[in-house]
């Protein structure tokens, strides 16, 4: 048998259509309501990673020498960690090498040099985010950098007076 479709069905069909992309919307919404939020800015992160570090550095100072050497680099490669997703190679590969120069530091000489040339290097990035300017200061912050730099300040002072 052949069916001539009338006019209620094609309504039908039409109506079945748009229930079904109505359906197709909310199960979009509900999934996209599970996926995690974008990601926070730049200084944000920065700020969060540098105040994890300091708690970090306050849990250091129980140390002294090589031990002492040890936690700070401990807590520089978990501040490079915290900023991975970021995307900050410049900073996060200072991060590193001060933690690895640490390690092998056998004098509180070598170890306040492994962090102040990881001060240098990011001394440099906050320069040019300022130089930058505009929005890009407000997405990066110099703020965040600014932030990364006194954890490390903080870090010479601990291993000048306990290192």
């Amino acid at each position: 048998m052949i069916s001539i479709a009338g006019p209620c069905d094609w309504h039908g069909q039409r109506a079945i259509a748009r229930g079904a992309k109505a359906a197709l919307l909310v199960i979009l919404v509900l999934f996209g309501s599970l996926l995690p939020d974008r990601p926070a800015d730049a200084s944000t992160v920065l700020n969060a990673a540098s105040a994890n570090a300091s708690v970090g550095l306050s849990a250091c100072s129980n140390s002294s020498g090589k031990a002492l050497y040890n936690c700070v680099a401990d807590v520089l490669d978990r501040m490079s960690a915290d900023i991975a997703h970021i995307r900050a190679p410049d900073t996060q590969n200072a991060l590193q090498t001060a933690a690895s120069k640490l390690r092998a530091a056998n004098s509180k000489a070598e170890a306040v040099s492994a962090i102040t040339q990881c001060q240098a290097a990011i001394a440099g990035a906050l320069r040019q985010v300022r130089a930058a300017g505009g929005a890009f200061v407000g997405s990066w912050g110099d703020s965040g950098l600014a932030s990364v730099v006194s954890v490390l300040s903080r870090a010479v002072k601990l291993i000048q007076t306990k290192g």
